[in-house]
């Protein structure tokens, strides 16, 4: 049975991927510093684990996160001291980073409820999966409020500059499969699907060398950002460290071998 005293539950799967759920089912998971911080520090501690091949983000109770949550901002409206959020944006902010920038393998599979700055943690993973439960809110607008936790950076990105506008001033909840249709979600299935999707997402980390995957992630991530002159420099050095992984060494073995 869930332990729902614990905002985070953190569980190691025999077959070595860190399932990561978001337990405040009674919130809709939304999102406090207590739960931020915690998921934090497991994201962190993944990054240094030996032997982890991945990382799953999820949330409890059908739900994946309603965002931030809104009592913590109540009070700051009702204290007429906005500045007292500062610090749980903060934690906000560096959590979605530390999920982005992590260089294992990450899957985000999104049920019922995604809102807000879940909408950025969803999107700060490699691969982003659904089940047909699935509604996207940005939520940002009825509050005269600004996307935050990466989801101004990531959604342009991931769905393009004019459907992003055009998400974020209809305000209207996107369903799973409008939302994958617009890019944001790789695959949506049914509930009694996710078990196959993510065995089947699994085995194709698995095939992946965890150093042409760390490398070839930080590249797609500076991509975004710098030049052509920069990236194909960065790329010579990263493929050089790639090669004289065993990976590739046993690969190219394989592949060359006479039969």
């Amino acid at each position: 049975m869930p332990d729902e005293s614990n905002p985070l539950l953190v569980e190691t799967g025999s077959d070595g991927f860190l399932t990561l759920t978001l337990n405040r089912p009674d919130k809709l998971n939304a999102l406090n510093p207590e739960l931020l911080f915690a998921l934090r520090e497991a994201i962190e501690q993944a990054n240094t684990t030996p032997g982890l091949k991945g990382v799953i983000l999820r949330g409890a109770g059908g739900n994946f996160c309603a965002g931030g949550d809104i009592y913590i901002m109540k009070e700051a409206v009702d204290g007429r001291n906005i500045d007292a959020l500062s610090p749980f944006l903060s934690i906000l902010e560096e959590t979605a980073q530390t999920f982005y920038t992590c260089p294992l393998p990450t899957l985000s599979l999104v049920e019922g409820i995604v809102a807000g700055a879940g909408i950025g943690l969803a999107l700060a993973a490699d691969i982003h999966l659904a089940t047909d439960t699935a509604r996207c809110h940005f939520a940002f607008p009825a509050l005269g409020a600004i996307p935050d936790a990466g989801a101004s950076y990531l959604v342009p990105r991931v769905i393009g500059y004019s459907r992003a506008m055009e998400f974020y001033i209809s305000n209207d909840p996107l369903d799973a499969l409008t939302a994958r249709d617009w890019g944001m979600f790789h695959e949506v299935v049914s509930g009694d699907g996710v078990a196959e999707c993510l065995r089947m997402w699994k085995e194709k980390i698995e095939r992946l060398s965890p150093e042409g995957f760390k490398l070839s992630k930080e590249l797609f991530q500076k991509a975004l950002t710098q030049p052509m002159a920069e990236q194909v420099r960065a790329e010579y050095f990263a493929q050089l460290s790639a090669m004289k992984a065993a990976h590739f060494s046993k690969k190219v073995a394989a592949l060359t071998t006479k039969k």
